[in-house]
């Protein structure tokens, strides 16, 4: 029985959303750790705590005082682009941060549920004729960001294999939402689309590469699909969360400007090119839809929207 659970990287966007979730849809106890003062999302009742996942002794003496029945671990360094230009950083926070959290949970004996938020990203540059991809799809990794994840789902399923635990993993295709940050493309769009409304910037959006093809899911759907697993998915499983659908970055670009009445000029960046960068990625969501009946419901209409008027909204600063 679950009564009390923890959110790693609780300051973060994606466990914003789903500790808003937990809330709304459980009765359980929640924590949340992260590295910054407060957490991303208010959330009624939450215990939040600074905690650095790369320091060993403090992430079990936290898990020591609270002692959870579950954990979702979503503290990450989640960007391909960022890892690429510090990939020490990545590894550090990506794997040896969970080293520190399953050591501390074996050290202490507890009898907790662990979900590791993994990545689509782990299936590589995969041939368009192989799509859509399953989880049975063979791992090829082709950044950094992505090695660390393969890494994180071996370490978890070891730990399963060894102690018996009941640990779940998903693969998550591309998310995005309100509260995203712009390091990511649709939140870099919005944001220079609010950026122009505003007259804060030029009217020029710069982008990198538009012919790359992602299968995009709102942020909501995604944390909704890791509550549902957590209460009846299935241990040792590896489960894609993704939509079944893959519009070109240049489609994504085009719905966002069209709902913008600021006349807006497009200017390739070679500076936000990847040195590696996967042309398509499309899921494939029937394991999870046959086993726990997940649908993700908001469009992608809908979602670029919301992430538009979160940034008409937050913008801030003059930006040339």
């Amino acid at each position: 029985m679950m009564e009390r659970v923890l959110v790693t990287g609780a300051d973060g966007f994606v466990a914003s959303h789903l500790l808003t979730e937990l809330s709304l849809e459980t009765d359980w106890r929640l924590a949340g750790i992260g590295l910054k003062q407060g957490p991303s999302a208010e959330v009624p009742g939450l215990e939040y705590r600074v905690v650095d996942i790369t320091d060993y002794k403090m992430i079990s003496d936290y898990l020591e005082e609270f002692r959870p029945d579950a954990v979702f671990h979503l503290a990450a360094q989640a960007s391909v682009a960022r890892s690429w230009e510090d990939p020490w950083s990545t590894y550090n926070v990506n794997l040896l941060g969970q080293v520190n959290l399953m050591e501390s949970l074996l050290r202490l004996r507890l009898d907790t549920s662990v979900h590791i938020a993994c990545s689509c990203e782990e299936y590589g540059k995969v041939p368009q004729g192989r799509m859509p991809l399953g989880e049975k799809m063979p791992l090829a990794p082709c950044s950094h960001y992505a090695v660390s994840k393969v890494a994180q789902e071996m370490l978890g399923l070891m730990y399963r294999e060894a102690f018996d635990w009941r640990v779940l993993v998903t693969r998550s295709f591309n998310q995005a939402g309100p509260g995203q940050s712009p390091d990511f493309v649709v939140s870099s769009f919005a944001r220079q689309v609010a950026m122009i409304e505003t007259g804060r910037s030029r009217p020029v959006l710069k982008v990198g590469n538009l012919e790359a093809r992602r299968d995009f899911t709102d942020v909501r759907d995604t944390v909704k699909a890791y509550r549902m697993l957590m209460e009846k998915g299935q241990s040792g499983a590896v489960y894609n969360v993704c939509s079944g659908m893959a519009p070109s970055i240049s489609e994504i670009l085009d719905m966002l400007l069209a709902l913008s009445n600021s006349e807006i000029e497009v200017e390739r960046d070679p500076a936000r090119q990847r040195p590696s960068d996967v042309p398509l990625l499309l899921g494939d969501a029937s394991l999870i839809r046959k086993e726990i009946g997940w649908e993700p419901i908001i469009g992608l209409e809908q979602t670029l929207e919301d992430t538009l008027d979160y940034w008409r909204e937050h913008v801030g600063g003059k930006e040339s």
